[in-house]
């Protein structure tokens, strides 16, 4: 391997530097599958650590209807459900906004995470009133968020970057899974025997978490020489230690500061896109997805469903099913054409839900219209509006404001979804099913000629300044 720097020298700091590396040889294809799997188990089993949020996500569902029976171990009322279910996403954005904080590495971040939600799963298993639920949720929600940034992190240090975009595409769906898991417990298991269950789960997870690698970025960060070279080996059994660490350092000395929030609004270019991921992020969790998960087995129970309990279960299957071919098979078309594909597809399936709750289609046509009329909603949600406003962060901001712009979707996300779940249950409650639908349809509409005028059928062009480009250009002599 040879090197070849050109580097200008300002002020006893180097300006630009441009280096030339021998092309090596070609991985053996082995070897590369070999690679590529000392770097995915580590991030799927880290990736694990969303089981107990996704679980706590999908805990109203199954648990609502037993809080609000008679014969309830924690008595709530109706307006309160609302309120404990906000909770954890209350959580999720305090915990988002400290997620970058790694003062320990990102490894012990994941398990500061996990300890929080096995405190807040704890918490469940001890309630004995609703005081114990809302702080077990908002714990959970805190701890999540926190750990979610730190996974993040990790799996991007970890791993190629190849394999880490698809890796960190995954994350959600461990979280959507464990939204199934609590469906299919809360049906089978009491309200306690449940939070045990989780605790047990947790404190697993935990154990797992310990034997987890340090990426060489992290190892190097420390300044642990010798651990980053034998992590490098590790993982890149082929590779040469003197060029990979030498690329780490360089990646250290070279790394931009991403745009704080008030650094990106200040550049005229990126506020349209950000107003556009906002609105969207609004559009998608204000047309009802939230609300129906939460409220998913009391929705069935009163249309008067056959074996609503195991509906719930299929319907969130759908929900999972469908948002992992909105991720996978969305990305390879326009967004605009999803995005408005999903929008007209929901609007309907919602006025036929609307239909199906104001003339009860479940007594004068068919017993299971309303599971159907439900099944496709979710459907034609998850494949598009559920998904895209994520996949257009990549493609509306450069790189340095694609971290500040995914904090503030997660936020506004959580935020949203306390909302329009509260929104739900005062219509519910207050008036009937169909009202809560009837608003859901018409945000629907709303959107599709929002989609139409402001979404762009191309990616929002950023350029930035020769002073930005070299900034990033900046490099040490090797």
């Amino acid at each position: 391997m040879s090197t070849k720097n050109n580097v200008i020298i300002k002020d006893g700091t180097a300006i630009e530097s441009a280096l030339l590396f021998e092309r090596g040889e070609e991985m053996p294809p082995e070897r590369r599958l070999r690679s590529w799997m000392m770097q995915i188990f580590p991030s799927v089993f880290a990736s694990l650590i969303c089981l107990p949020f996704g679980i706590m996500l999908g805990w109203p569902s199954p648990t609502y209807p037993k809080l609000l029976a008679l014969t309830s171990p924690i008595p709530i009322s109706m307006d309160q459900t609302a309120m404990v279910a906000g909770f954890l996403m209350i959580g999720n954005i305090f915990g988002t906004l400290i997620s970058d904080g790694s003062f320990f590495g990102t490894k012990y971040g994941i398990i500061l995470g996990l300890c929080g939600m096995l405190v807040g799963w704890i918490l469940m298993w001890f309630a004995a009133d609703i005081y114990y639920l809302l702080s077990s949720r908002i714990i959970i929600g805190l701890s999540f968020g926190y750990a979610a940034g730190q996974l993040k992190i990790y799996i991007k240090e970890l791993c190629e970057p190849q394999l880490a975009q698809v890796l960190s595409k995954c994350i959600n769906f461990y979280a959507l899974f464990g939204v199934v898991i609590a469906y299919i417990l809360g049906y089978f298991l009491s309200f306690t025997t449940f939070s045990l269950a989780v605790m047990i789960l947790t404190a697993v997870l935990i154990a797992i978490s310990l034997f987890l690698p340090h990426s060489a970025r992290e190892y190097l960060r420390f300044g642990k020489t010798k651990e980053a070279e034998t992590m490098i080996k590790y993982l890149k059994s082929d590779a040469k230690i003197d060029f990979e660490m030498q690329k780490l350092n360089l990646d250290l000395m070279l790394k931009a500061d991403n745009f704080s929030i008030f650094q990106m609004l200040r550049k005229e270019k990126l506020r349209k896109p950000f107003a556009v991921v906002v609105l969207l992020t609004f559009f998608q969790q204000f047309t009802g997805a939230p609300a129906t998960v939460v409220y998913a087995q009391m929705t069935l129970r009163a249309t008067q469903l056959p074996y609503a309990e195991l509906c719930a279960i299929g319907y969130i299957v759908l929900f999972f099913i469908s948002n992992l071919i909105g991720v996978f098979y969305c990305s390879k078309f326009n967004r605009k054409y999803c995005l408005l594909f999903s929008n007209i597809a929901v609007s309907a399936t919602l006025v036929l839900n609307v239909c199906t709750f104001y003339y009860d289609f479940n007594r004068t046509y068919w017993k299971y219209t309303s599971l159907v009329s439900l099944c496709l909603y979710i459907f034609f949600h998850s494949i598009g509006l559920a998904v895209v406003p994520t996949m257009l962060i990549p493609d509306y901001f450069p790189a340095r404001a694609r971290n500040v712009v995914s904090k503030v979707q997660i936020m506004c996300f959580s935020a949203f979804a306390i909302i329009i779940t509260k929104i739900f249950q005062v219509l519910y409650h207050n008036y009937s099913l169909y009202v809560a639908f009837l608003l859901f349809s018409c945000i629907s509409i709303v959107s599709a000629f929002f989609i139409v005028a402001f979404v762009p059928y191309k990616p929002f062009a950023y350029v930035e300044s020769n002073n930005n480009i070299k900034n990033e250009k900046e490099a040490i002599s090797l």
